[in-house]
């Protein structure tokens, strides 16, 4: 074809060119790599004095685009290693690649539901559980934060809140609702990511609807809930069927009569022992025994969580998949090497990551965060981890 009759469909090359350039553009930083070198450049036939200089990318973008486009794979694909070069380090100098490869497994089959403690809703604002009890008992008469600090160092949280719920149930009810209140300031965390990991089910300690809130931005609502002692509303069967689904163990904020806080309430919940014709316990079971729990945020100190995951081992009446914990590493190897054990009995296996103590004593929990990007990157073949 004479390439002058191009003028003569100058709109359609227009257009067609116009796209091009515009798929060209949007990988600057890309461009900006290749331009380094100097650019292509060349005399005027037509005016010996004039030069042209093209940038190296133009150049490889217009004539060859196939090795255009293989570039820019190879140079992904480097982003992509060097975005998540200290989780790889430290996964493979921590010696966990094993159970770290499962996960990503796990992932990959879209068999993960997370259980979001409240570590993760500590990035938001919200209190973790022991600040939450000690600011409940600053506020209330006839208990003092002292009367409930020899529970707190047991990790006896119901019974403490117990303690302040008889003392002052309306101001617990209160605090509840106003301190996990829906908060106008950004999502942030790790909670982020729960949109690419979870595509059933997700289970949360927390009051707050900063996972609901999150799923509904994302255009990706949640279907179906269960809050607490809520009356049923046929969660287990949605669960069943795989819909998008949240579980929210010990309520939603909102609503003061779906709370299961203290001792007592957690009586009525799950029974003593465990009744599994109660909703709660028995859609608790049900995820245990069908997913593969990937807890977040979560201490996974003795609570009644883990005692009924126990009694489910126990009764030995279920096949139970792998589950995972990603966990702060304990002070001593002799702690960790206790709580591990305990976990896997309940088929819980944990990955431990390093924290740094920041000048005012928090705790950076950021290599989290890295190493959940890592198994989801991983999981999509994004980056090769060997």
């Amino acid at each position: 074809m004479d390439i002058k009759k191009l003028r003569e469909n100058k709109l359609i090359v227009d257009k067609i060119e116009e796209a091009l350039q515009a798929a060209y553009s949007s990988n600057g930083d890309f461009n900006a790599v290749l331009d380094e070198a100097e650019p292509l450049a060349f005399r005027s036939l037509k005016d010996p004095e004039h030069q042209y200089a093209y940038p190296i990318s133009e150049v490889l973008y217009w004539t060859d685009r196939d090795a255009y486009l293989d570039e820019l794979d190879q140079w992904e694909g480097s982003c992509q290693i060097s975005q998540h070069d200290a989780a790889i380090r430290f996964i493979k100098h921590s010696d966990q690649v094993a159970v770290f490869l499962d996960l990503v497994d796990a992932v990959r089959l879209a068999r993960i539901s997370p259980f979001v403690g409240a570590g993760i809703s500590k990035a938001c604002g919200y209190p973790m559980w022991g600040e939450a009890l000690r600011k409940i008992a600053q506020k209330i008469n006839g208990v003092g934060v002292q009367d409930i600090e020899p529970l707190m160092a047991q990790y006896d949280y119901l019974q403490a809140a117990q303690l302040l719920y008889e003392a002052a149930a309306d101001q617990v009810k209160h605090f509840i609702k106003t301190e996990f209140r829906q908060r106008a300031g950004a999502i942030a965390g790790p909670v982020l990511l729960l949109p690419e990991l979870a595509q059933g089910c997700i289970v949360t300690t927390n009051f707050d609807s900063m996972i609901e809130d999150l799923f509904q931005q994302r255009g990706q609502a949640l279907d179906g809930y269960m809050y607490g002692m809520q009356p049923g509303n046929a969660f287990v069967q949605r669960l069943l069927r795989g819909e998008r689904c949240i579980l929210k163990l010990h309520g939603d904020a909102r609503q003061d009569n779906t709370y299961v806080f203290t001792q007592e309430q957690y009586r009525i919940a799950y029974g003593e022992p465990f009744s599994f014709q109660n909703q709660l316990p028995r859609a608790l079971r049900q995820i245990f025994i069908s997913h593969s729990l990937l807890f977040l945020g979560c201490s996974l100190e003795q609570d009644k969580t883990l005692d009924l995951f126990k009694s489910v081992v126990d009764e030995a009446a279920f096949e139970i998949p792998d589950h995972f914990a990603l966990l702060n590493e304990p002070a001593t190897p002799q702690e960790r090497a206790q709580k591990e054990a305990r976990l896997l009995q309940l088929k819980i296996r944990p990955i431990w990551y390093s924290t740094s103590v920041a000048d005012d004593g928090s705790h950076d929990h950021s290599l989290l965060e890295q190493i959940l990007r890592l198994a989801i990157a991983v999981s999509r073949r994004q980056v090769v981890f060997e």
